[in-house]
């Protein structure tokens, strides 16, 4: 089959200009096979039909130059590094040209020389193009004739004009290869350029309207392959799935409860608990991801999900990443199921014994309704007779293997995971993997916005202390987390130790406690028991306490060096207040100069809402790779935006779910199904 040509190494194919050398190059690119490089798209374009004069540059936009050298110096800095500078004008002005550590620029670059520049314009005391793309106007290579080149990711020894080449060689000999592998349906309605000219457009653009069209085919494309083969695989389970258990509409034990408690549920509560009802009521196995910020009851839902499953004969199991949080799970949960003759056990690491003998054969024998503790859930001496529902809190806590081992425990294995600020990972892999998505994005009525501000300077830090005084006079308690529990001599941060003994001198009247990591975990307990009963003032700790800890009467949050958290972390912090009915403050103690811990700092003062902390977050750190284990980084989609393109994402995976109805789950088109294979022939999705 010509198509499978598509996937040969490129040592096994003849292109002008790909010797062995240029294979290497290309390797450490990431470009293995034809398919590899003829998708290897370019990453800018210089359009020399819109080359700007230096008068009309605008800090930050990508500009194209035409000028000449006037000035060049070439000057040595710190650490034995030099920097070749170079004034670069035209009739209009002049710009500098900057090149780091670079002495092929040296050699190469004179005064006099005319050349056609491409980069980023940067305001400094004058405007800047650091690291610059050039060319010699008088050695532009002509590939082909457009006006608008394609420009690549490449290394130090792999030149653009090469690389050019080498790309639309490939095309001019590879290109028919390209079969269209997406629906008729889809192209004709959408407008889509063949497979064939998009790949010429996106290259090597005759003018930009093509190429705007050419990388919006492209987009859709990937989308669409992606897609497609997460949500055959998911059709197919669910197809093989449906009717392995039923659900009565047996409701007494959820009215009963719900009627019982002491506020409304929300609208968006509501949404989710009919969304997962439906599947249940269907025999569908449910795989769904609940999104909600702290404090929107995300625990709710999932505690009324469970009861419907235990009236109806099934065992659950709530899975937590601590013990402090399994056990505040299990307090909690007694008490709301107090009078529902409901039975709920907690099976910790720390159970042992004749203690834990009796749990486990209770638990196998359907003794036992509810579950809820931490890793100890997937040992393989833990057996229970009907488990129909999991729970897995804090979801970005567990791996892949740890929530699979714990779904294998019952035939029926229907799976609810929360969280709340998702990191940008879990976002991005819950926009594509095949977890439905329920977002709780309403807070219940009544909670108050925490107040949340920036201390940067001694002045107002002293401020901030006094505030933290009269608040404990008003009977109101203090959490100050650090990022490390012992000094560190390469980070300038405090302890959580130093942090601890500072306080100490600080407030000599009032009642410290410190809890980290280090502590065993009777310890940790006992010191959360001492600060939930209001006999600790302020609390001292490490990220201990970033998830689990619910004490109303808390109403501050300090976090020190607060430049050493992630957005998610931070907020996650910050939502261990607020949960009371006081007015509660959240400070962030930082001195940072690092352009980007400010950025993530001031997102942190002008909003509570998680869904767009979250946003910012992916925003700052990318996306990470769908398939890889990176937390950010750069994305194995090309092409698309998961916050810009999300319309996109919508319509193409709805798109995707019509067409597997209507085809049974079956993929027609030949093309398609290799490109598919070849997107996940080597990927570790999860199931």
């Amino acid at each position: 089959m010509t198509y499978n040509l598509l996937f040969k190494n490129l040592d096994e194919l003849k292109i002008k200009g790909l010797g062995k050398a240029n294979i290497v190059k290309l390797n450490k690119l990431h470009v293995y096979t034809l398919y590899d490089l003829l998708y290897f798209f370019p990453r800018a374009y210089e359009d020399r039909s819109n080359s700007k004069n230096i008068a009309e540059i605008l800090p930050e936009e990508f500009v194209v130059l035409k000028g000449k050298i006037l000035k060049a110096s070439n000057q040595y800095i710190k650490g034995g590094r030099y920097m070749y500078r170079a004034w670069f004008g035209d009739d209009t002005g002049v710009v500098e040209l900057t090149w780091f550590n670079n002495r092929y620029i040296q050699k190469n670059i004179i005064i006099g020389d005319e050349l056609l520049v491409y980069g980023k314009v940067k305001k400094g005391i004058r405007l800047q193009i650091v690291n610059p793309e050039y060319k010699k106007l008088e050695s532009i290579e002509i590939v082909p004739s457009s006006q608008i080149l394609p420009i690549y990711s490449s290394t130090s020894s792999l030149k653009q004009p090469d690389l050019r080449k080498i790309i639309h060689e490939a095309i001019l000999n590879f290109g028919y290869i390209l079969e269209e592998n997406l629906p008729e349906e889809l192209t004709k309605k959408e407008k889509l350029l063949s497979r064939k000219d998009a790949l010429i457009n996106v290259h090597f653009p005759e003018n930009e309207k093509l190429k705007q069209k050419a990388l919006q085919r492209f987009m859709l494309e990937e989308i669409f392959v992606l897609e497609m083969g997460i949500l055959q695989s998911r059709f197919e389970v669910d197809k093989a799935n449906t009717g392995l258990y039923k659900i009565e509409n047996k409701k007494t034990l959820v009215k009963k409860f719900i009627e019982e408690l002491s506020f409304d549920l929300t609208n968006a509560q509501k949404r989710v608990i009919k969304e997962i009802y439906n599947e249940l009521v269907k025999g569908k196995i449910v795989n769904r991801l609940i999104q909600g910020d702290v404090g929107s009851g995300k625990t709710i839902v999932s505690l009324i999900m469970l009861l419907y499953m235990v009236e109806n004969g099934y065992q659950g199991a709530i899975m937590a990443p601590t013990e402090i949080l399994a056990t505040q799970h299990y307090l909690g949960i007694v008490d709301e199921f107090n009078n529902l003759n409901v039975r709920v056990e907690l099976l910790t690491g720390s159970i042992k014994g004749k203690k834990r003998e009796k749990l486990l054969k209770e638990i196998e024998e359907g003794l036992v309704d509810i579950v809820i503790g931490t890793h100890a859930l997937i040992e393989k001496d833990i057996v229970f007779k009907n488990l129909g529902l999991v729970i897995i809190d804090e979801q970005h806590r567990f791996g892949v293997v740890q929530r699979k081992l714990l779904r294998d425990k019952g035939e029926v294995a229907n799976l609810i995971v929360m969280s709340a600020t998702p990191i940008p990972r879990n976002i991005y892999l819950n926009i594509y993997r095949n977890l439905d998505v329920s977002i709780i994005d309403e807070l219940p009525a009544g909670r108050k916005q925490i107040k949340t501000k920036w201390i940067k300077e001694i002045e107002e830090k002293k401020v901030m202390y006094k505030f933290i005084d009269d608040k404990i006079e008003e009977g109101r308690q203090i959490y100050v987390v650090s990022p490390l529990i012992e000094e560190s001599e390469t980070l300038n941060v405090k302890s959580a130790l130093a942090t601890y003994e500072e306080y100490l001198d600080i407030y000599k009247n009032r009642r410290l406690g410190l809890i980290h990591g280090k502590l065993k975990s009777k310890e940790k307990q006992e010191v959360m028991e001492e600060f939930r009963k209001g006999n600790i003032d302020i609390l001292v700790a490490t990220t201990v306490i970033e998830v689990g800890v619910n004490v109303p009467n808390a109403s501050i949050m300090v976090i020190r060096d607060a430049q050493r958290f992630g957005l998610s972390s931070l907020h996650q912090l910050r939502g261990r207040v607020g949960r009371g009915e006081y007015r509660s403050y959240c400070f962030l103690e930082s001195e940072t100069e690092n352009e980007m811990s400010e950025r993530r700092l001031s997102v942190m003062e002008k909003t509570i809402d998680g869904f767009k902390i979250a946003e910012e977050d992916l925003k700052l750190r990318n996306s990470g790779e769908i398939f890889g284990t990176k937390q950010s980084g750069v994305s194995d989609l090309l092409l698309t935006d998961i916050i810009k393109n999300v319309k996109e994402i919508k319509y193409i995976r709805d798109f995707v779910l019509k067409y597997l109805e209507k085809n049974n789950g079956l993929v027609e088109n030949e093309y398609l199904k290799r490109d598919i294979y070849n997107k996940f022939q080597e990927k570790n999705l999860e199931n």
